[in-house]
């Protein structure tokens, strides 16, 4: 089957998976071209790619609309890759097109984005990573929905590794924190023997990471805080300013290669976004059996139910109480790891994920010829 995937900037998590996703298809027998901009293509292994210029003249659009007419299938990924593809598909007579989407529109949904939601009405399929995001493109008009899976990589490793004892991960700590700058814990000395929260986390406003200056203020003298990630300076310049002003024990380290050592050493995993669909740094906490307390929020609950601990948006008391109880009560942790690594050990992969979509491109090209729809192939 010839497949074109569609992926523009703005989403490095969403090209990452556009990269995996790709070359588990063409594992699969497929031949997948990926079509995207240069940033995207500079920045990730896609295979086989079709550079799409910032600015479409005629002569690209031309070529464009000739590759996606000779392919059985085109994938876009992303708000702006649909409407793309939708303007490159205007025809009676062409390929199943397919838009998957990756996040939330910002403001207030797709009534005030109408180009957008264009691209979600002529596809034959959309796909949405939450059930919230399923239900914003039924209502924008979708003809046929389903869930879409991204799972991280990291995923499988993760699950063949022990998690240390308590005392091991004091001493892991120690060896982390010994790699770190004087200038990471604006607030105070580091000290290994806490209890340690850990986030991963990219510092842009939805993800909410100030939160955490708070929470960390609150527990000043039962745990240590790291935040790892990185991203808006003005976010990380307040969390500097407030750790120093409170004496907060938070500890930014920045981005890191090394996160599943962060996760090892970790007692409890904390993500205070305003919304996430399935998020990848969760997903890798719980195949790490590290315990997860979160926002109950976007495609986060279906992902945690039973697994995890919720609290509400903005609600900085009940991460906190979800932390404490967590690190007081073993017995309630330990449910929380054994249920949240039983469901991510069930979920997915990439190679089961390729051929999942190998029966729905399958399903969406069968339905297309019988009603006389599906393009036919021009002559190279």
């Amino acid at each position: 089957m010839n497949i074109v995937q569609i992926v523009l900037s703005g989403d490095g998590a969403m090209a990452n998976h556009v990269s995996r996703f790709a070359a588990h298809l063409r594992l699969a027998g497929h031949d997948v071209l990926v079509a995207a901009d240069s940033a995207v293509i500079e920045n990730h292994d896609l295979g086989e790619t079709i550079e799409i210029p910032p600015r479409r003249s005629g002569t690209q659009l031309r070529l464009l609309k000739r590759l996606v007419r000779n392919s059985d299938v085109v994938h876009a990924h992303g708000r702006s890759g649909g409407l793309l593809a939708a303007t490159l598909l205007t025809e009676r007579h062409r390929p199943a097109f397919v838009v998957t989407w990756h996040a939330r529109p910002e403001l207030g949904g797709l009534r005030t984005q109408p180009a957008e939601s264009f691209g979600v009405r002529i596809a034959d399929a959309v796909t949405a990573t939450s059930t919230d995001l399923i239900d914003l493109v039924k209502k924008a008009g979708a003809k046929q929905t389903w869930l879409s899976h991204v799972p991280s990589p990291r995923i499988p490793e993760l699950l063949r590794t022990e998690r240390p004892s308590p005392t091991e991960r004091v001493g892991l700590r120690e060896e982390l924190f010994a790699t770190l700058p004087q200038a990471a814990s604006p607030g105070q000395d580091i000290d290994p023997t806490r209890p340690m929260v850990l986030t991963v986390s990219s510092l842009i406003p939805r993800k909410n990471v100030l939160a955490t200056l708070e929470a960390a203020t609150a527990m000043r003298d039962e745990i240590t805080w790291v935040l790892v990630g990185r991203g808006d300076m003005s976010i990380d310049d307040q969390l500097r300013l407030g750790a120093i002003s409170s004496r907060a024990p938070l500890v930014l380290a920045g981005e890191r290669e090394d996160v599943d050592r962060w996760l090892a050493a970790a007692d409890v995993f904390a993500l205070p976004s305003v919304w996430e669909a399935r998020p990848l740094a969760v997903q890798e906490a719980m195949a790490a059996s590290v315990p997860v307390v979160a926002t109950r929020t976007g495609g986060i609950p279906e992902l945690l139910d039973g697994a995890g601990a919720l609290f509400g948006l903005d609600d900085v008391a009940g991460m906190v109480g979800a932390v404490r109880r967590i690190l007081a009560e073993p017995d309630y942790a330990q449910s929380l790891t054994d249920a949240a690594r039983g469901r991510i050990a069930e979920q997915l992969q990439y190679p089961e994920i390729a051929q999942l979509w190998t029966r729905r491109y399958e399903l969406l090209t069968a339905n297309r010829q019988r009603a006389g729809l599906q393009s036919t192939p021009s002559p190279a």
